[in-house]
């Protein structure tokens, strides 16, 4: 079901009533009903990227009306470009940005860090987890700006993309052939991206065109989002999760570029069709680093994946989980999970942020596959000390668990040679 500003289907399910025993000693045993019974082969999901849209231009359509089809949907600030000063610090150009879209990392995994279109992304991508949780899944990318394809050639290569196009800055060739996968075509995750907003902002910047391109990029969302409606009337038990996401801001005061660290190139968002959780609703106004007003309390553009997943029913490989993002979909465990190493020390201090009140629930740490910590749900701090790293860098992959939903951080230490003490 299609559903937006609304809630998606839910299946019905029998529920165990009370049962009563009669006889001698007899009362009531009270059963509670079983878990719901989700079929996920049902469910589906489209991300649809809009380079370059600014969130608050893009507010000011929707004030405007021009903007009717993304108005109906949930909207979120989010940021993009990791954190400054972090292992997750990356560009706010469009190569890192979209490959972090669409592998829930950043730079410092996926290694696309530029808009060079020779860079691979070497990260698993959202389109290579659905096929290895489902290899009947099938998947598609089709882009208006090519680099995008190019960036994940091995995944088109290797099948993880079964329905891959290049649209050459032709967006209204994406909205076609998006319109038309999904009206005749079977697939269950699409990825659609649009340019115009982007092209338009370096040619001209903040201007009445700008906002114009954001009309116009509306309507064929509309068009994307009519043909899903009349898939639906053939398929109405399909589940659709839609997410609207550009890359990144863009710089002020004019508008033309990005790929800078500052506050407005760094805010953008996500819009979505479905009731999301405390990541994307409730930002925390304190994170640990307030830097950019704040914005680092806000959901991020790594998100988008495990969101992906999560309505796909992929289950996550817990103690190897390498996925930055946090799930907006469903009861979030751990937030804002940083990691600070100590060189000389030769030790991590990881920070995290609960959603919830505790309550004494295991939250279990493992580093690189390995359980190294239990703990329960009122901690807030790990230090791994002693490790046992070689003279050098090394990366460390740390997972944190609570719920059965992890939350994964790539550690770096700069492990040096000993100073020698004079005897």
């Amino acid at each position: 079901m299609l559903t937006v500003n609304g809630r998606g289907k839910r299946l019905a399910v029998a529920t165990l009533t009370t049962v009563f025993l009669y006889g001698c000693g007899g009362g009531e045993i009270n059963v509670d009903p079983p878990a719901p019974v989700v079929d996920y082969s049902k469910h589906k999901a489209l991300v649809i990227g809009v380079d370059g849209m600014q969130y608050e231009k893009l507010q000011e359509a929707i004030a405007a009306g021009q903007a009717p089809n993304l108005a109906r949907f949930h909207l979120a600030k989010t940021y993009g470009g990791g954190i400054v000063g972090s292992v997750t610090e990356q560009v706010t150009s469009s190569g890192a940005s979209w490959t972090t879209i669409l592998t829930g990392v950043w730079a410092n995994r996926h290694k696309v860090t530029s808009n060079d279109d020779r860079f691979r992304n070497q990260a698993d991508s959202v389109f290579k987890l659905i096929k290895d949780a489902d290899a009947r899944r099938r998947t598609a990318s089709i882009v208006s700006w090519n680099t995008i394809n190019n960036n994940f050639a091995r995944d088109i290569d290797l099948r993880h993309i079964t329905h891959a196009e290049k649209c050459s800055e032709d967006d209204q060739c994406v909205a076609d052939k998006v319109s038309g996968l999904l009206v005749f075509g079977d697939v269950d995750f699409v990825f659609a991206h649009f340019d115009d907003v982007d092209n338009v902002g370096h040619s001209v910047g903040f201007v009445p065109a700008y906002q114009a391109a954001i009309q116009s990029t509306d309507a064929r969302i509309g068009q994307v989002l009519a043909a899903l409606q009349r898939r639906q009337q053939n398929h109405p038990d399909e589940d659709w999760l839609i997410m609207v996401t550009p890359d990144h801001g863009r710089s002020l005061p004019g508008g033309f570029g990005h790929g800078s660290q500052t506050l407005s190139e760094k805010t953008t968002f996500i819009a979505t069709n479905k009731e999301a959780n405390a990541q994307f609703n409730s930002p925390f106004k304190d994170p640990a680093d307030m830097a950019f007003n704040g914005l680092y309390g806000n959901a991020t553009q790594a998100d988008i994946v495990p969101t992906v997943l999560t309505h796909l029913g992929v289950k996550p490989d817990v103690p190897n989980y390498r996925i930055d993002g946090v799930p907006l979909l469903g009861q979030p465990s751990v937030r804002q999970l940083t990691a600070r190493a100590d060189d000389e020390a030769r030790s991590v201090t990881l920070q995290w942020r609960n959603s919830g009140q505790p309550s004494g629930k295991p939250l279990t740490i493992y580093r690189d596959g390995k359980q190294i910590a239990q703990l329960d749900d009122a901690a807030t701090t790990y230090i791994d000390q002693g490790l046992g790293v070689p003279d050098g860098v090394a990366e460390l992959n740390y997972s944190v668990v609570l719920d059965q939903i992890p939350v994964a951080y790539l550690a770096r230490i700069n492990a040096g040679k000993p100073a020698q003490v004079n005897p």
